[in-house]
Order: structure tokens, then sequence, then C-alpha cells
């Protein structure tokens, strides 16, 4: 079960990620770019039209987009103005999802292992946000 989370959130967290998701694809291909944003395309189109299940998807992308993004908008300069523009909005786009991480974790936790129980709890609060810490650090490693 999706956590409560107000609907003006989700609306927001949702159009945010379908404006990252525009902004990313047409970007040349660097650490599956291409993949992420259609998931979170596809992720904030299913919460806009309703379905709560969207939210733990789109989070799951942000996640991935931001960290295979960050690197190229601070450690390396984009080709073009058009490729900064689009990392630029990329990176707005997918952080509001990256900071409801903690609100949505018992979600996201449920739509990967499928199961609620005591195993889901600690997962639910130690290892999906200390592996999205690591996801996004790991350009730096």
């Amino acid at each position: 079960m999706i956590p409560a989370t107000s609907p003006r959130l989700e609306l927001a967290i949702g159009m945010l990620g379908l404006v990252a998701a525009l902004a990313v694809l047409p970007l040349p291909t660097v650490a599956g770019t291409p993949e992420a944003a259609s998931v979170l395309a596809v992720g904030a189109i299913a919460l806009l039209a309703g379905h709560r299940w969207g939210l733990a998807l789109v989070v799951l992308a942000d996640v991935v987009l931001v960290g295979a993004l960050w690197p190229r908008a601070f450690l390396h300069d984009p080709p073009s103005t058009s490729a900064q523009l689009g990392v630029a909005l990329g990176l707005a786009g997918a952080l509001p999802g990256v900071v409801a991480l903690r609100r949505t974790t018992p979600a996201v936790v449920e739509l990967l292992l499928g199961e609620r129980g005591g195993r889901h709890r600690a997962v639910s609060r130690i290892l999906l946000p200390v592996l999205a810490a690591l996801w996004i650090a790991s350009p730096l490693m």
C-alpha cells in the first residue's frame, strides 16, 4: 500500500518527472539516460492518470536519472547549449522525486519485493536510501 501523500505533491512530482523525462530523452546516450527517462515518463503518466503505483516508479527512475545526469552537469561540460538546458531541466525535474524517496520508500520496497513483513520494514528503512545514495555518489568513486 502506498503511503498517504498529498494529491498536490503527487501532481507536482508527476508533472516535474514528465518534464525531466522529455528534456532528457533527446540527449546523447550516457549511462542509460534514455532508458531511465522512458521509465520516468511511463511512471509520470501513470501517476498523472491516477495510478498511485506510478509514484514508486517515478521515485526509482528519478534516483537513477539524477545518478546518471549530475556528473554530466557538474563534472563534464555538455557539448551544446541545448544539451546543457536538457541536463539542467532533467536534474531540476528529477530532484523532487529524489527528495520524496524517504516518504515513498515503503511503496518502492513493496514494488520491488512484492510482499510486506519484517524484511520489508528493514529494507525500507535502511537499505533502499543507502543504495540510492551510493547510486548517486558512484561517479565520484
